[in-house]
Parts: C-alpha cells; sequence; structure tokens
C-alpha cells in the first residue's frame, strides 16, 4: 500500500502538506535522488528544535535489526513523532528480526528506509510494500537530464535556456550529486542576473572541467610547463584554495 504515493511528485506533495507515513523505502540506482527524498522526510516530519532529539540516522552495515527495532519502538521525546533513518537497509544484520514493525508499524515512529536493491521474495520487504510508501529512483537517461537541469535552477529561482540546460550535464555526466553541484556554481557566478545562458556555463563549468587539481598534476607529471602555469593561474582566478593545491600536488609527488 502507497498511500495513494506512487511518484516522486506524490511524495512531494503529500510531504507538504505533512502527511507522513509511518514506512517508507526509497531503492534504485540514482542514489542522490534517494539521498534527497530521505531528507525531505526528515524535513517534513520533525522541525529543526525536535531534530536533536527525535532523529536517528544509522547505516545498515554498522547495526543489527534488534539496535534499530529499539530505535523504532522508542517514545517521541518533547515532541509527537520520532524519525529513524537506515541507509543500504539491505546490508542490516539479522533483517529479519525488523519484520514485526514492517507488519505492526509504530505510529509515533516514522521509519525511513534506503537500498540500492532490495529483494521483494523476502517476508520483510513485502510487508514494506503492503504496509510504507515504497518508491523507486532509477537513473534518469541522458534525454532526461537537460530538463532536471532546468527545473534545478527554476527552483533557485533563475531562468535557464535550453543550451545552458543541455550543456552542464555534457561536460559533467549523468552523475547528478556532480550535476547538481556545478547547477549551483553557475547561479552563484550569475549573481543578480536573472537567466543562466550558455556562457555562464562555459565560463564556470567549462573552466572547472579543463582547470582542475587532477589536470594540473597531469601536466607536471609530462613537464609539461605552459600547461601547468596555464592551470594554476585559472585555478587562482576562479579562487581555488593554495594550501588545498599543495596538499593535492603533495600526494600525487608521493604516489609517484
Amino acid at each position: 500500500m502507497s498511500a495513494g504515493v506512487d511518484t516522486r511528485a506524490d511524495l512531494e506533495r503529500s510531504l507538504g502538506k505533512r502527511e507522513i507515513a509511518p514506512l517508507y523505502l526509497f531503492y534504485g540506482d540514482e542514489d542522490f535522488l534517494i539521498g534527497e527524498a530521505a531528507h525531505r522526510v526528515v524535513e517534513a516530519a520533525l522541525d529543526p528544535g525536535e531534530r536533536g532529539f527525535n532523529l536517528d540516522t544509522v547505516r545498515g552495515a554498522e547495526e543489527d535489526a534488534m539496535n534499530v527495532a529499539s530505535l523504532v519502538v522508542s517514545y517521541p521525546m518533547m515532541g509527537s513523532r520520532r524519525v529513524v533513518v537506515v541507509h543500504d537497509i539491505e546490508k542490516l544484520s539479522n533483517l529479519e528480526r525488523l519484520l514485526p514493525v514492517a507488519e505492526q508499524p509504530v505510529v509515533s515512529t516514522c521509519l525511513v528506509m534506503t537500498s540500492a536493491k532490495p529483494d521483494f521474495r523476502t517476508k520483510f520487504f513485502r510487508a514494506v510494500r503492503e504496509k510504507g510508501v515504497v518508491l523507486e529512483f532509477k537513473r534518469l537517461y541522458e534525454s532526461e537530464l537537460p530538463e532536471w537541469v532546468g527545473a534545478r535552477i527554476r527552483s533557485l529561482g533563475k531562468e535557464p535556456t535550453a543550451e545552458a540546460c543541455r550543456l552542464i550535464p555534457s561536460y559533467v555526466g549523468r552523475s547528478l550529486r556532480e550535476v547538481q553541484n556545478e547547477v549551483e556554481k553557475v547561479v552563484i557566478y550569475v549573481g543578480e542576473k536573472k537567466s543562466v545562458d550558455a556562457d555562464d556555463v562555459n565560463s564556470v563549468v567549462g573552466v572547472s572541467r579543463q582547470f582542475n587539481i587532477f589536470e594540473l598534476q597531469k601536466a607536471v607529471g609530462l613537464r609539461d610547463v605552459p600547461r601547468s602555469m596555464e592551470i594554476l593561474e585559472r585555478m587562482l582566478k576562479s579562487g581555488e584554495s593554495p594550501v588545498g593545491m599543495i596538499v593535492m600536488l603533495t600526494r600525487y609527488f608521493q604516489k609517484l
């Protein structure tokens, strides 16, 4: 039972109304979107002042199911709800011991789980799918990336051109985490300007892809002094930390 939440848009609408389910399972290949979804549930379920008392975040590979169960059944402190986030739930040892919590969710606790590949043949994951909100986050196709980039830029208050939306993933690739980082850099770069165009992207993302510490290391390794100096100057002009550059170069020399 997904409680009427079958898509990411449904999830946003329900969380916007603060309709919090007792169980959430976010799974799939796109870990960036999964992490965002888990964060959105926490934001909707708990006010900032409540999170110090009523939020626990653990990783499945580092925990036992009985410890997680004890967190889930604990009563809220100074609030009406607890949130327990378990990343990589499929790696939790003795997972079957968490089955009672899935079959009879605790009303006062919201259990948020993430997983790369849950096994829905098991009783636990079947119970979660029956009782909670289960959403899959597939990796976006290349053709979907420009639209996703455009939505992100608009959410930050800027209007992008179609070419700008196409250019960012063409420079960065399909990693949404890296794409989001570059989107934020471009929006900061344009300042008060209301739009983001191809020139803005080329000035920020294009430069960062050509002039970075890894390209500097490569040029130094090839003993290409002119190229090394060009990259060094461009990095310094773009605000890179000289100390950080020295640290990375030192590590490079140590490896050599």
